[in-house]
């Protein structure tokens, strides 16, 4: 029986994880959206192409980090779920 309830809890990392990616998710949004407003400037490319490039390249990197906790989270959370309902019908 200890077995089947060690098997219904998430590890340390797991839970540690999904307790942390939401605020680095919003921290992220964050970011992303001040990259997209800097950007929203039709002058910006004209005036300072460097700052243009560098913005264009962190925004692709900062979504890709974002997609890929957002799916972390996700899956963590689902095994959470699924750990939770099968330790209920134990």
């Amino acid at each position: 029986k200890p077995r089947q309830a060690s098997r219904a809890k998430l590890s340390y990392k797991d839970q540690h994880a999904l307790e942390t990616l939401p605020d680095e998710i919003a921290a992220l949004e964050d970011k992303i959206s001040r990259a997209e407003a800097a950007l929203a400037d039709p002058e910006l490319y004209a005036r300072d192409p460097e700052r243009f490039e560098k913005l264009t390249a962190a925004l692709g990197r900062l979504s890709a980090t974002k997609e890929t906790k957002e799916t972390e989270w996700l899956e963590l959370e689902m095994k959470r779920e699924e750990m939770s309902s099968s330790a209920a019908n134990d």
